[in-house]
């Protein structure tokens, strides 16, 4: 573990922007923001009266019939993420977003943490009206636990294992876990806090009966590897709070940008997927992406009505750019569709891509990736391909290697396939290449 991680989260980010921007709420308006059949976050007042995050709508609105619903939309939300990253980046030279209210950064620099987190504070307070909260450490695992800690974990042991940092105003922004104090203080929580592993291993532990993080520590490493195989030796290093990835700079922002105009507007989801399975192609080829694994993602869709629809997708465990980017755009793209906020025929396209280095991304890919339970698993065959892909265009030019949609098909190719019970799009390009027998 090297260096000085910190993790910030930011409680009522949702409603705050929602009090700021919506004209329909006031500041002592009773709302709740709900994505699918959950409450993501709600209103000061709603949760006076009873409201709490993670509740079902229909339960929320038994115990408060006058809850204004507000449907979560991410293009509503993530221009004043982005703008919060922007500013922990002049703190930090990297900057890490797990989504709209997380992020890790990069401490290691920074000559006074309390203070310049202090600062950042007051630019997020004045920015949405809501403070964030802080845990630092040595691991992002035990940095990301740290801030948002359960309430009933706040212990006299607890203020014993942390150093609480105060504002110049006397207020606790956040706490650090005391060097070599990692281990004890994980003990107690409940073995779910492990974030990094997959929910298929963390139910896994649950059917063994392991409920607290002590539990795991006290099976021992050898006990672990017996059950789990190479995967047991990862989870025990969990337990006691080591882990050994490091923070990919997504902000500073620095990413390659790939656009199309149609010629007439376009509005036929097949049209405007091969445009962006096109796009994709393009950025793939980029060289100043060649052996990057991508962190975020962007589409945005110009309308002839003036009007632009944009979805992104900021990434927990990076993909490889060729392995993933298309994955992505499409599921960018269906998602736009889906949720029904394109009323109008688009003019015009763009893909833009943010990204790290994939050796930079630590996360045990080569040890992890035989195992079922790995949480990199898919990562670590993304960066495998991206490299030979890489390595391949390099020795033999950019146009030699290129992705299955894009294979041009000869008469005799179509016959092999028909032959051989695959089905394609009948056309120049194939859209699916799966076996139909």
């Amino acid at each position: 573990m090297r260096g000085i991680i910190g993790h910030i989260w930011l409680p009522g980010f949702y409603s705050s922007v929602e009090m700021r921007t919506n004209e329909s709420v006031s500041n002592g308006a009773v709302f709740a923001i709900v994505k699918g059949h959950r409450i993501l976050d709600i209103s000061p007042e709603a949760r006076r009266k009873g409201i709490r995050p993670g509740m079902t709508w229909q339960q929320a609105y038994i115990v408060c019939p006058e809850l204004v619903r507000i449907e979560y939309t991410p293009e509503r939300y993530s221009g004043f993420a982005d703008t919060i990253w922007e500013m922990c980046a002049k703190y930090s030279p990297a900057v890490e977003p797990l989504d709209e209210i997380e992020a890790f950064i990069e401490l290691s620099f920074c000559p006074n943490i309390t203070s310049a987190l202090d600062e950042l504070s007051r630019d997020v307070k004045g920015f949405i009206g809501a403070l964030p909260s802080y845990g630092i450490a040595r691991s992002k695992l035990v940095a990301r636990i740290l801030s948002g800690v359960l309430p009933e974990a706040r212990t006299e042991r607890f203020l014993r294992l942390t150093e609480h940092m105060i504002s110049s105003e006397g207020k606790s922004i956040g706490a650090k876990v005391v060097t070599g104090g990692e281990e004890e203080f994980l003990k107690p929580l409940p073995v779910n806090l492990l974030w990094p592993l997959d929910e298929d291993v963390l139910s896994y532990l649950c059917r063994l009966g392991v409920g607290s993080i002590g539990e795991l520590q006290r099976m021992g490493q050898s006990v672990l590897v017996d059950m789990l195989g190479e995967a047991g030796y990862v989870i025990y290093q969990y337990s006691l709070g080591m882990d050994y990835s490091q923070v990919s700079a997504v902000f500073p922002q620095n990413g390659v940008t790939f656009s199309k105009a149609f010629d007439s507007p376009v509005s036929d989801w097949h049209a405007l997927s091969a445009i962006t399975s096109e796009g994709a192609s393009h950025l793939m080829e980029h060289q100043d992406l060649a052996y990057m694994a991508v962190r975020r993602v962007e589409i945005a869709l110009k309308c002839d009505n003036g009007h632009t629809v944009s979805c992104k997708k900021h990434l927990v465990k990076p993909v490889g750019m060729y392995g993933g980017l298309q994955r992505l755009c499409g599921h960018l793209l269906n998602e736009i569709f889906v949720t029904g906020h394109l009323h109008a025929p688009v003019e015009a396209v763009s893909i833009s891509v943010y990204g790290s280095s994939p050796k930079k991304t630590g996360g045990q890919i080569d040890m992890l990736f035989p195992s079922r339970f790995s949480p990199y698993r898919v990562q670590a065959s993304d960066e495998v391909m991206d490299e030979v892909i890489c390595k391949v265009r390099e020795r033999f030019g950019p146009g030699t290697v290129f992705p299955g949609r894009e294979w041009k098909l000869t008469r005799r190719d179509k016959l092999f396939l028909a032959s051989e019970g695959y089905i394609y799009e009948e056309g120049k390009r194939i859209a699916s290449c799966c076996n139909g027998r």
